[in-house]
């Protein structure tokens, strides 16, 4: 196998284990995420696809709105927000057609705390709205104010960390899609 190669795999094998330290190490060191594998996906997309706002951060790199096509934004996008829309847990139903109750547990990454996911042998992250509103955020993509604030409370079926949308838009507070801090909507949840 070529240097390329084992370096495809690396980052594959990275993505899979949610290692977005070692995954962005890897990009920097000239591993390519958009690099499309025999399955049609990419390195990215399977890092969307797996919940991780992490290893999403890890993958995009620094000149993303550059390198990714429309096609491919928008394809990311898609699969942030299918992923996002349907919950962790009806997806991988959906995918693996296991029936019964998913296995859940909370995980911590940068900035908040995730749940994982597992049902039908694979495993997900449930930070979809996270990963859907950084995407949205760094391909310019103009998100309704209400969406965003919907998305920065959690639902029944993810226990990611409150504010975590909204502390992704505050890394970029010239996005003018957002009009604030939240954190006189709920008590106690400044901490986030």
């Amino acid at each position: 196998m070529t240097e390329r190669g084992e370096a495809m795999r690396g980052l594959c094998a990275l993505v899979a284990a949610y290692e977005h330290e070692r995954a962005g190490e890897l990009v920097a060191a000239g591993a390519d995420p958009d690099r499309v594998l025999p399955d049609g996906t990419t390195p990215l997309l399977r890092a969307v696809e797996g919940g991780s706002p992490g290893v999403v951060t890890a993958l995009l790199g620094a000149d993303r709105r550059a390198r990714l096509p429309e096609a491919e934004r928008a394809r990311l996008l898609a699969a942030a927000r299918r992923w996002y829309e349907a919950g962790a847990g009806a997806e991988l139903r959906w995918l693996t057609g296991a029936e019964g109750a998913a296995e859940r547990r909370v995980v911590e990454e940068d900035y908040a705390d995730v749940e994982e996911v597992v049902l039908g042998g694979r495993t997900v992250r449930a930070g979809h709205g996270v990963v859907l509103t950084g995407l949205e955020r760094e391909f310019a993509v103009p998100t309704p104010v209400g969406e965003l604030m919907d998305r920065a409370v959690p639902r029944p079926d993810q226990t990611i960390g409150p504010f975590a949308c909204e502390r992704v838009l505050r890394t970029n507070p010239g996005s003018g899609r957002f009009p604030g801090p939240m954190f006189d909507l709920a008590p106690g949840m400044d901490r986030f």
